[in-house]
């Protein structure tokens, strides 16, 4: 968590704590009782610090919080008031608040009516509209109501959200250039490569669950490439989560893109071969880290930046014990670009649709049949971090739950173990596919008993219920 986003989370946690007792406390108590008071006047110093440096604004937006355009990052404790948050605005149909600067200098009264028409506004045929006339009406011209707005046409996180998905149509477009220029034996560049890595890197930082949802995406035509692609985010990701720094988590992205150059000299018959290889044909298809490594030197790039790439697209069928291939003569053991690439590019593999072999895996199978393999394919210790940080079941996973809802992993809360994520409730839409129709965070427990309320049966492959998650994490991209 940056300090910005820790700072947010905090105030943001405040002001929801502050709301929250003040429009429940104003339902059971007079104007003037001291309990009511001193809730108020909480809240009026909440206010004040936030809007004392400028106008700041609380929206709502596909079940999150986000203050000043930054999601609020959940945290287990504050979970069950951010839902009723959530619910309280939903209710009003408001996407939110807008508290201009005037708001330091609201009077006590003025802020009780404020929460008053606001806990009033529910009743309302249009209950945004309706608490826009009565602010007005009473004067309260410091705060204005945003009403909620057609998910289709708002850009409120859309920016974020197209700006994600045209970073990686890019990158796959930029990628298949590069492909096409080195079959034909021309001289490639790797500056345009290099940007958008670079900006992958800049949104990874704030932004790490969509990348994982765009992951996911899975293209049967051009799998090559969206699996360079999804192998660059994944590997620079853990690069993240091990601590690396910027430049070597943008030279590794690098490595993820062209960690399969070498398949250009590989014929189309053998890479789309339906079944096992023959002989000649394994024996063709295990020269591509080879031929890659021919093909990252002959770039046109600074040679500092071709030798720190050229090492991890070599080694990326090597394993941890050094079997695998190319076969090499000497002991010295992976680098550690090339142990990553090879955890990133195997998940992906496992998990994605290959002609070669008769089903794909979903996410908790493949991380088991990895994890069977630690310390022999996989560095352990990379691969426990890897697993930590996808999740018991990564983001983009379909769960079958004991309700019998199917459900869609979309989060996990912020500084929580990664086990019982947040998901999207899918449904049938009565046209033929399928929709997300609510939020539920499997870490609610029962009241009484303590129990959770659901819990999962199994994990199911998308195609089974006829979705590709990462157009839930895209939805508003159309």
């Amino acid at each position: 968590m940056t300090d910005k986003q820790t700072h947010l989370t905090v105030m943001g946690e405040k002001f929801i704590i502050a709301f929250h007792r003040v429009i429940h406390t104003i339902k059971i108590h007079s104007d003037n009782n001291q309990l009511l008071q001193e809730s108020v006047l909480r809240f009026k110093n909440i206010l004040s610090d936030m809007a004392g440096t400028g106008e700041f604004e609380v929206q709502i937006w596909r079940a999150r919080i986000y203050f000043q355009g930054e999601k609020l990052l959940y945290r287990r404790k504050s979970l069950q008031l951010i839902n009723e948050m959530i619910d309280y605005f939903s209710e009003r149909k408001l996407q939110g608040f807008r508290f201009l600067r005037l708001a330091t200098d609201a009077s006590l009264n003025d802020l009780l009516t404020f929460t008053r028409l606001s806990n009033e506004s529910s009743v309302q045929d249009d209950p945004s509209a309706w608490l826009t006339t009565q602010l007005n009406k009473n004067d309260i011209t410091w705060v204005e109501a945003i009403q909620e707005v057609d998910e289709a046409t708002s850009g409120f996180e859309f920016q974020k959200k197209e700006q994600a998905r045209q970073l990686y149509k890019h990158t796959v477009s930029d990628l298949m250039e590069v492909a096409a220029k080195v079959s034909r034996k021309s001289i490639s560049g790797v500056r345009k490569a290099r940007r958008l890595v670079q900006s992958m890197a800049d949104m990874i930082m704030e932004e790490e669950s969509l990348f994982l949802g765009l992951t996911t995406i899975r293209d049967y035509d051009d799998y090559t490439y969206t699996h360079s692609v999804n192998v660059a985010l994944l590997s620079m990701i853990l690069g993240r989560h091990i601590g690396l720094s910027k430049v070597h988590i943008e030279h590794l992205g690098i490595c993820g893109m062209f960690h399969d150059i070498g398949k250009v000299e590989v014929s189309k018959e053998i890479l789309y071969k339906t079944g096992k290889l023959d002989n000649t044909e394994t024996s063709q298809m295990r020269k591509h880290p080879l031929t890659g490594v021919l093909r990252i030197l002959k770039l046109n790039a600074p040679h500092a930046l071709k030798s720190r790439i050229v090492l991890g697209p070599f080694e990326h069928h090597l394993n941890y014990n050094l079997t695998g291939y190319p076969k090499i003569i000497y002991s010295k053991k992976q680098t550690l670009f090339g142990r990553i690439l090879q955890i990133a590019d195997s998940y992906d593999a496992l998990t994605s649709h290959r002609v070669y072999r008769t089903r794909e895996f979903v996410p908790t199978e493949a991380l088991s049949l990895m994890w069977s393999k630690a310390g022999k394919d996989f560095d352990p210790i990379l691969l426990k971090i890897f697993i930590n940080m996808m999740g018991l079941y990564p983001i983009g996973s379909v769960l079958k739950l004991d309700t019998g809802e199917v459900v869609l992993v979309k989060d996990y809360p912020d500084e929580t173990e990664r086990t019982r994520p947040l998901v999207l409730v899918m449904e049938k839409d009565g046209q033929g596919g399928v929709s997300a129709v609510g939020l539920l965070d499997l870490s609610e427990r029962a009241p009484d008993t303590k129990q959770f309320l659901r819990n999962v049966v199994k994990s199911i492959h998308p195609a089974s219920i006829g979705v590709q998650p990462s157009e839930f994490f895209l939805a508003e991209t159309g």
